[in-house]
């Protein structure tokens, strides 16, 4: 099957199967983190053991959280289905199990799964047919939360084999995942390539490929509820995720969500995480002159055959920026002389190394920039404000010299994609509608770069003009003479 690169979230574009007409190649991996919940985990194993995708091509992995009482796989489960054990405890450890999950299996597609989770018969088809198609998509499933009690692993089995678990759970309250619904729908249904996408990741139910997870980093151990699933949908997203919200992945949460009950204490416990590792302004609603673990844009220096001097007039221009919340890359540390290294070895947003990176990941903008271009205060703002919606843009002050800003998702697909499609290459602009010129400047007397023209020097003071000689001292002149002479006469 033609693997496909979209352009931005246009995911409609792909040609995705109907539910039954999936002919499937992939090895799927369901990644289960669990603690102490051995009674959800049965039901949820059962309708994993019941699925229209092929159990050849399917392999489930429980990751036991360091339950006081290790779990066990039931009889009612997927043939194969293996408990992976991490015995150091950790507060909402979710994270880090989910990680060991995915790293421990060679599986061409992830798809985690909670544990009080119970899907239906094509969920496992549903998640695994936009892969086929590209391996750049982030799957969501759709579920209801609805109450389990009194129905059994057996129940479970026999319903999603069957007539399936509408009918097992008719009559029982449900409720939809309420916020996650909305976000989907208010943004259009996530077809905008907009920046806070990653937002609608809901770590219960959402597949990668194995590729991707890894080139993302994976999940995080944060041990704090309410950042884990975002902080992982961010860094697939930027990685150069498609994030689709496939609504025919019927799956049912056994029981109330448990982040209704203390929802304003999890939001404010997360909010110093959230501000710096999510770089976008929903997150960091105070953000002039801070510095952040991930920076909301990252810019290289191009240092290749440059002038130092050209280096640090341009670097100074864009550490004189009023966007501050960035990160710079210098290049070529070993060619680069050590008075520049002493001149920015105070900013910590200075970076020097060997080779210039491919992207500027994990910040969710990457710029290039020519040394030897000077940036007016507000240019990388408004740089960023032309690609709030995704892509990128050239300004190309003179042929191979250029300021060029994208999303990073754009760089990171565009370097990974295959198949058809393509991502647009930036688009050209002028560089006076972002305000980029040629620098120019001179060295000071004491060996500093200074920005402009050297000054003038200043002219040569003239001879003073001789002061007219008053005409009593001038007839007192002529009467000396006379004297000096008469006397000499005598």
């Amino acid at each position: 099957m033609t693997q496909h690169t979209v352009t931005g979230q246009q995911w409609r574009d792909l040609p995705v199967p109907a539910l039954g007409e999936l002919e499937p190649t992939l090895r799927v991996c369901v990644v289960i983190p669990a603690r102490d919940c051995q009674e959800d985990l049965d039901r949820t194993l059962a309708a994993l053991g019941r699925q229209s995708y092929p159990a050849e091509l399917t392999e489930v992995v429980v990751v036991d959280d360091a339950s006081p009482v290790p779990l066990t796989v039931p009889d009612l489960a997927p043939a194969g289905a293996r408990v992976l054990r991490v015995d150091e405890a950790q507060e909402h450890g979710s994270g880090r199990a989910r990680d060991r999950g995915a790293r421990s299996t060679e599986a061409d597609v992830v798809l985690f799964l909670d544990a009080d989770m119970v899907v239906s018969s094509t969920h496992l088809e549903a998640h695994a047919r936009w892969h086929h198609l590209t391996p750049h998509a982030v799957v969501l499933g759709r579920k209801r939360f609805v109450d389990f009690d009194g129905i059994t692993p057996q129940d479970v089995a026999a319903a999603v084999a069957g007539s399936g678990l509408p009918a097992l759970l008719e009559g029982r309250p449900s409720k939809r995942h309420g916020w996650q619904e909305v976000f989907v729908k208010e943004r259009g249904q996530l077809t905008t390539d907009v920046e806070d996408t990653f937002v609608a990741v809901v770590g219960a139910d959402v597949s990668v490929s194995r590729e991707l997870y890894l080139r993302s980093g994976g999940f995080a151990s944060l041990g704090l509820r309410g950042i884990v699933d975002t902080e992982f949908g961010y860094r697939a997203f930027t990685s150069g995720g498609v994030v689709i919200p496939d609504w025919e992945t019927d799956a049912y949460h056994q029981g109330a969500r448990s982040f209704t009950s203390k929802g304003d204490q999890i939001k404010r416990e997360r909010t110093g995480l959230a501000a710096n590792l999510l770089p976008i302004p929903l997150f960091r609603p105070q953000n002039t002159g801070r510095q952040w673990t991930v920076p909301g844009a990252h810019v290289v220096v191009e240092t290749d055959g440059a002038a130092p001097e050209d280096v640090q007039v341009t670097t100074d221009s864009l550490l004189a920026s009023g966007h501050t919340d960035l990160a710079v890359t210098l290049p070529g540390a070993a060619t680069l002389p050590r008075w520049l290294h002493d001149y920015f070895a105070a900013d910590g947003r200075v970076t020097f190394t060997d080779d210039a990176p491919a992207s500027g990941y994990p910040s969710p903008v990457t710029a290039r920039v020519s040394a030897g271009l000077v940036l007016d205060r507000a240019a990388l703002g408004r740089a960023l404000e032309a690609v709030r919606e995704g892509g990128g843009v050239r300004a190309e002050v003179a042929p191979g010299r250029h300021l060029t800003v994208e999303t990073t998702r754009a760089v990171l697909r565009r370097a990974h994609a295959t198949g058809e499609g393509t991502v647009p290459a930036p688009v050209a602009v002028s560089p006076e509608s972002l305000g980029v010129v040629p620098a120019v400047f001179h060295v000071t007397a004491q060996g500093m770069i200074a920005l402009g023209e050297k000054p003038a020097a200043p002219a040569a003071k003239a001879a003073p003009a001789a002061k007219p000689v008053p005409a009593s001292a001038r007839v007192r002149r002529v009467l000396g003479r006379v004297r000096r002479r008469l006397t000499a006469g005598r």
